[in-house]
């Protein structure tokens, strides 16, 4: 591959633009120079979504009592705004920095063939133009503030609340619904939209002729690195889970709710969030199926001719050879072979380590871990481990 092309080719910056984007560079709260920017921006919108939730509830006597649920007493709102907002801000940093790495290693690494790399280059083009769609944004601000007040509405039903004391929203109400619940609604579908991007530059990617070999030492015949972009998407896990483990908790703690009641749905929102990030690396599984298909045949077929040509030259040659097969490459070459033979037959069809899936599912499910000890008691959860690590 000609790397001064490959080098010509723009990286694909998946957290650098995009919906909100250039409103924070507006406002100077973000840099794509400094990562400092960020953490303006995470503070800034940590201190507009939840400071003046605060002095409101303060003010109208919300903050501590007065309804079922009060602002501090409502966990999921601490959780939402003080731990969710920053680390969904934050997680750029990483999550942009793995995704570029990646996205850069089919040049480096020679998966892309010369004569594909101006395909490679229009697709990253297309990822950031899409990236970058001004409809995309405004779709999400609508879908934001309307996901907003479909969850306003069927949190009628669980009694008086902070925001929602009576009948009708409370000041402090207002501007949870017009201002802080839209942000974080936003900040949701901006991830969402972006795991769209990645997965549109993906599936493109992989359509085209990549260069891929059955027997690659990564068990994924190249392809193996992709698993690694999933690390850092750990981060945004655990913003999400936090807040769905907080919510569960002003349940069982204020309202007298058994953890067996959101045990269904609570796993199965866990679970729906590693799909979203896994499921990505899945548009290359038919590939994969394919190549090691085609892998085994064609190493099972230069096998055969070799161990006939092996047992010609070496064990049925019509005299004795015990000396002169000793030191012989012929036999290094057969042991070669078969390791050759037994990577193409283990190859994974899904270009992840179980160490890559652990990183990511890991801090998803550390926030559910408080909400387990209200059922099973630590000693418990030792000794189940304990039995199995003794």
């Amino acid at each position: 591959m000609n790397l001064a092309t490959a080098d010509a080719i723009p990286d694909l910056m998946l957290t650098q633009g995009g919906p909100g984007h250039a409103a924070l560079r507006r406002l100077k709260l973000v840099n794509p120079e400094a990562r400092s920017g960020l953490r303006r921006a995470a503070l800034f919108l940590m201190a507009i979504t939840w400071v003046p939730l605060c002095l409101l509830s303060l003010i109208e006597k919300l903050a501590f009592g007065g309804v079922s649920i009060s602002f501090f007493h409502d966990l999921a709102a601490q959780v939402r705004f003080l731990i969710g907002v920053p680390i969904l801000v934050l997680a750029d940093i990483p999550v942009g920095i793995r995704l570029r790495q990646v996205a850069r290693q089919f040049l480096t690494a020679g998966l892309v063939s010369d004569a594909d790399i101006p395909r490679y280059a229009e697709i990253v083009a297309g990822a950031v133009r899409l990236r970058d769609s001004r409809s995309a944004e405004l779709i999400l601000v609508g879908l934001a503030y309307m996901t907003t007040f479909l969850g306003i509405k069927a949190a009628t039903n669980s009694g008086s609340t902070w925001f929602r004391p009576g009948t009708e929203l409370a000041p402090v109400g207002y501007w949870y619904v017009l201002v802080s619940m839209p942000i974080w609604m936003f900040l949701i579908g901006r991830w969402a939209f972006r795991m769209v991007v990645w997965t549109r530059f993906l599936v493109q990617v992989s359509k085209m002729d990549l260069v891929l070999s059955p027997a690659h030492p990564d068990g994924a015949a190249g392809l193996g690195f992709l698993g690694k972009g999933l690390i850092p998407f750990g981060a945004v896990g655990f913003a999400f889970s936090a807040v769905i483990s907080a919510g569960v908790a002003s349940r069982i703690i204020y309202t007298g709710a058994h953890l067996e009641d959101f045990r269904s749905a609570f796993i199965f929102l866990v679970l729906f969030i590693l799909i979203i990030f896994t499921g990505p690396l899945l548009v290359f599984t038919p590939r994969l199926i394919a190549l090691r298909q085609t892998g085994l045949l064609r190493y099972g077929t230069m096998a055969s001719r070799y161990i006939q040509f092996f047992d010609r030259r070496w064990v049925d040659p019509g005299e004795n050879v015990d000396e002169q097969i000793l030191g012989t490459e012929d036999i290094q070459s057969l042991g070669s072979l078969g390791d050759s033979y037994d990577m193409v037959r283990q190859m994974k069809v899904i270009p992840m380590e179980l160490s890559d899936f652990i990183a990511l599912a890991l801090p998803t499910a550390i926030p559910a871990l408080p909400l387990v000890l209200t059922v099973v008691p630590m000693k418990v959860i030792l000794g189940q481990l304990l039995r199995f690590i003794v």
